[in-house]
């Protein structure tokens, strides 16, 4: 009965450890899961950071006119870059700040129709000052663009100055719901991109490399450890030339 008693009890014990964790490595699993999502966003956006037109007098990365990767006031991070194959040209008339038709020039590349500015996309105003604003496009035409009247530029701009297609979206912790979130700063739409997110840390330990570090809770069970995730970037169009 004692040797029973023993190897039973022995037994047992395999039985429970086996079930803790056949428990907690699906939660495990699934963190590391979402990890792996978040950070592939990250990075892909992060290697665009910066991206800017491909002719014209403005023509280079945005980081030569502006910090195209900033810390947003809600603690997120926010990223500006010009879409690839997209929609470039000038301003051919002054553009007040609160104007929301502007005159445009496209590039000779759009020039024949091969491209050009579409309804609902985003462009990017930029300059040589360091004035850089976005613009929800409401209406398009080769030689002109209405403006939605939100969100509100907050520079105006002589002729000349760069238009271009391009992309502004904000990556940020909401602490309430556990997600990382994208916002798109032209229409302030935000998509959820992971669940499970407790908080979002960002530092530069170098100039032109940008550090994230994303901490994961478990949903369910409090056994699971906490997992932090850093991603180390350094964003093609803002190292130096």
């Amino acid at each position: 009965m004692a040797i029973m008693t023993t190897t039973a009890g022995a037994l047992l014990s395999l039985v429970v450890a086996g079930q803790s964790i056949a428990r907690l490595q699906p939660e495990a699993a699934d963190l590391q899961q979402r990890a792996r999502v978040a950070t592939h966003v990250l990075a892909t956006e992060l290697s665009r950071a910066g991206a800017g037109s491909d002719a014209g007098p403005l023509a280079g990365p945005l980081s030569a006119r502006f910090s195209p990767v900033a810390a947003s006031a809600d603690g997120g991070l926010t990223i500006w870059y010009v879409s690839e194959g997209a929609a470039q040209g000038t301003l051919t008339a002054a553009l007040p700040a609160d104007a929301i038709a502007a005159s445009i020039a496209l590039d000779a590349a759009c020039a024949g129709g091969s491209c050009g500015f579409a309804a609902d996309t985003t462009a990017l105003i930029f300059d040589n000052s360091g004035c850089h604003d976005l613009a929800r496009i409401d209406a398009a035409a080769p030689g002109g663009l209405v403006f939605a009247a939100s969100p509100a530029r907050s520079c105006s701009y002589a002729a000349g100055a760069a238009i271009a297609q391009g992309e502004v979206r904000t990556f940020r912790v909401d602490p309430a719901s556990r997600q990382l979130l994208r916002r798109d700063e032209a229409t302030g739409i935000s998509v959820p991109v992971s669940d499970n997110v407790a908080a979002m840390a960002i530092d530069y330990p170098a100039p032109g490399r940008i550090r994230v570090t994303l901490r994961f809770v478990p949903a369910l069970l409090r056994q699971v450890p906490d997992l932090v995730v850093s991603l180390d970037a350094r964003p093609p169009n803002l190292q130096e030339r």
